[in-house]
């Protein structure tokens, strides 16, 4: 038997912060690739800490519901399920840890449908369009910005958009002054966030001025899109995520069988 175990970071004060990450779950769980597929938070029941021993699978993939790399990847969710790298065996079960969303190779395509979904029946100005994807960002972990540039630069090579750029929230660039600063005609901002919250609701239309999807800013059209994490996709990339774990499996065939 086999296992799928998501991981989320949960909030106690944001309702919505776990709900992609049961979305998510139960669209692979209708695809019947998992015996079991289960979920768990750092900040919501049920515990990351306590979720293995739920678990009947022999053959168990953990999978976090995180952007990039950094304190709750690298430490907290291996301390809490007791991993010891990669591959892990432990109580009759062999556990197999992925690592973040974003850093995946599929992201950028998770990324090109929620702005496909976004720009669907509407009509640009003419004149010079940008992609910008603002991720939170911090000073204490470079890993942070890391996968936006990542990502950033997969889109850029496809040659989409006539600009493909980065904005943060808690570092250079901040996302007002990118908007603000850029000469394009058409701007398509992209929150490249797990859930929907305080940040995405609240602080960046603020900021912006944004009164919806679509917003005239000095001059420009602002095309403002739902978090990255909440895009039914993401469910593809967490199964395939996963099945990057599995002995033989290309990424070839990652792509073929990715839950829609």
């Amino acid at each position: 038997m086999r296992a799928l175990v998501i991981v989320g970071h949960g909030s106690h004060l944001n309702e919505d912060s776990s709900l992609p990450v049961y979305e998510h779950a139960e669209r692979i769980r209708a695809s019947g690739e998992y015996d079991e597929v289960v979920e768990c938070s750092w900040k919501e029941e049920p515990s990351m800490r306590h979720v293995l021993s739920t678990v009947e699978s022999g053959e168990v993939y953990v999978v976090p519901a995180f952007i990039s790399e950094g304190y709750f990847t690298q430490q907290v969710i291996p301390r809490e399920l007791g991993l010891e790298g990669e591959v892990t065996r432990k109580g009759g079960k062999t556990i197999r840890y992925a690592g973040p969303l974003g850093t995946f190779e599929l992201m950028a395509d998770v990324i090109l449908e929620r702005t496909e979904d976004l720009m669907r029946d509407k009509e640009p100005a003419e004149g010079k369009t940008t992609l910008v994807l603002l991720g939170h960002g911090t000073a204490m972990n470079k890993n942070s910005s890391g996968v936006i540039y990542l990502n950033s630069g997969r889109i850029r090579e496809r040659g989409l958009y006539d600009e493909v750029t980065e904005a943060f929230l808690d570092q250079d660039p901040e996302v007002t002054e990118v908007v603000a600063g850029s000469d394009a005609r058409n701007i398509i901002l992209i929150p490249v966030f797990v859930a929907e919250g305080w940040h995405t609701r609240e602080t960046i239309p603020e900021d912006l001025g944004l009164s919806g999807e679509v917003t005239e800013f000095e001059g420009k059209t602002v095309y403002y899109g739902a978090p990255v994490g909440t895009h039914h996709s993401m469910a593809g990339l967490i199964a395939a995520r996963a099945r990057e774990l599995v002995p033989g499996t290309d990424l070839e065939e990652k792509v073929v069988q990715s839950v829609s």
